[in-house]
């Protein structure tokens, strides 16, 4: 008797037991599962914030053409891309705000919130900005201008620097004269007083070349255009359209914008040049340098993200099979293979190029490198079948993997331009 009642008074203190040992596991579990949303909630701001940057760097040379209510396009552009990027990454968007002193914001804050356990959702911010290399030549689709009248960001047609607003009005009348059967050349665009003073040193005639300080090149909303008859009448025709005039009657080739750069102040300084879209990682082997820094800009991608898929994907071996039959240094299944125009995916001068191609088309279809990197991982079906990054754990964890691989913001940029994490994920109460 006196055993039983001992036993029956020790379950009370058995039971407690148990549930504070069932608490602790709850807890632990819980404290876990918020580990896991935090983690989760930083990844998605820092991609929604650098797809909104992005967004940002491609829709302001449009946006500037016309300065009413450029502010709320902007807005447009960056909200879409943060919505689809975050959507993604199994978050949403809460807030998107543009950054910037002036008339032109250079940076995009993004916060999002993701779900936590027990239906605690997590919320978090991060920011991103352009920075422009000033290094950028030739082709390179973004450098900054200096030593001049204009000072702020250029962009490039036929290898020569203008300011946004001018190529994009350029593009326009270009799209309209080759309706008609011609096509316009650019010769000459922005040039510093270094620059000019050169030229009036071999031609000091003010008349054809104006002095250095005095130049309208030195304020980056001049083009000397390649022209026949033809050109110059269609020119004197419909120029004014999109803002062009000529500006001397004996220089038939020279025409200005009349608006201006807008964005340009005189002593603004560029952003800092990061190198990751210019360069490439330290770990590419140096006979895939050349090829891939090519393969890239051909394409369109920035160099560093063609780089991560491949490290990725292979790390550079050429002669790989996979278990599910990818093949090459780019692991491409044998249908891809031949719809990228690849014969032969072991030949990395054949496969690198193709990577490219297929980077830059899932970027064009989803508007997203994170998206575009889950179609390459799980196939574009998978991409619109979810509206977003399939559920699978390999798929989640590749993109992550090239997108740190990168550098993230490397990853979203253009050669001669990136889009930088100003501030990474920060957890909000």
């Amino acid at each position: 008797m006196r055993a039983r009642d001992q036993s029956g008074q020790a379950m009370p203190l058995v039971l407690a037991v148990a549930a504070i040992a069932v608490v602790a596991v709850l807890g632990m579990t819980a404290v876990g599962g918020m580990r896991v949303a935090a983690g989760g909630a930083r990844l998605a701001a820092d991609l929604a914030a650098l797809s909104a940057g992005r967004a940002l760097l491609d829709a302001l040379p449009g946006a500037l053409v016309d300065p009413w209510g450029l502010r709320a396009r902007l807005e447009r552009v960056t909200r879409a891309a943060a919505a689809a990027s975050a959507s993604g990454s199994g978050a949403r968007v809460v807030d998107v705000r543009l950054v910037g002193e002036g008339r032109i914001p250079m940076q995009v804050q993004v916060r999002v919130r993701r779900p936590g356990p027990m239906g605690v959702g997590v919320s978090a911010t991060a920011r991103a900005g352009i920075a422009v290399s000033a290094a950028a030549v030739g082709d390179g689709p973004v450098g900054w201008a200096t030593g001049g009248g204009y000072s702020g960001p250029l962009v490039y047609r036929d290898g020569k620097p203008m300011c946004p607003a001018v190529a994009a009005a350029f593009d326009q009348m270009d799209r309209a004269i080759r309706a008609a059967g011609m096509d316009l050349v650019v010769n000459s665009g922005f040039r510093s007083d270094a620059e000019q003073a050169v030229l009036f040193a071999r031609h000091p005639d003010p008349k054809w070349v104006a002095p250095p300080g005095r130049s309208r090149h030195r304020n980056a909303t001049e083009l000397d255009l390649a022209v026949n008859g033809a050109i110059h009448a269609w020119l004197v025709r419909n120029a004014g359209a999109f803002g062009f005039v000529q500006r001397y009657s004996w220089e038939n080739w020279h025409w200005g914008y009349v608006p201006g750069c807008g964005p340009g102040q005189p002593g603004a300084t560029a952003p800092a040049a990061t190198g990751a879209a210019g360069g490439l990682q330290a770990w590419v082997p140096q006979r895939y340098r050349a090829l891939v820094l090519r393969s890239a800009t051909a394409a369109g991608v920035a160099p560093t993200l063609l780089a991560a898929v491949l490290k990725a994907e292979s790390d550079f071996q050429a002669g790989v099979v996979s278990s599910a039959g990818a093949q090459g240094i780019a692991q491409f299944m044998p249908a891809t293979a031949r719809g990228m125009g690849v014969r032969d995916p072991f030949d990395p001068q054949q496969a690198i190029p193709g990577a490219a191609r297929l980077l830059a088309a899932g970027i064009r279809e989803f508007g997203s490198v994170p998206l575009a990197l889950a179609s390459y991982n799980a196939g574009g079906g998978a991409v619109r079948r979810y509206g977003g990054i399939p559920p699978y754990a390999e798929t989640r964890a590749y993109v992550a993997k090239v997108m740190a691989l990168a550098g993230q913001g490397g990853a979203l940029a253009g050669p001669g331009s990136a889009v930088v994490l100003v501030r990474a994920g920060d957890l909000l109460a």
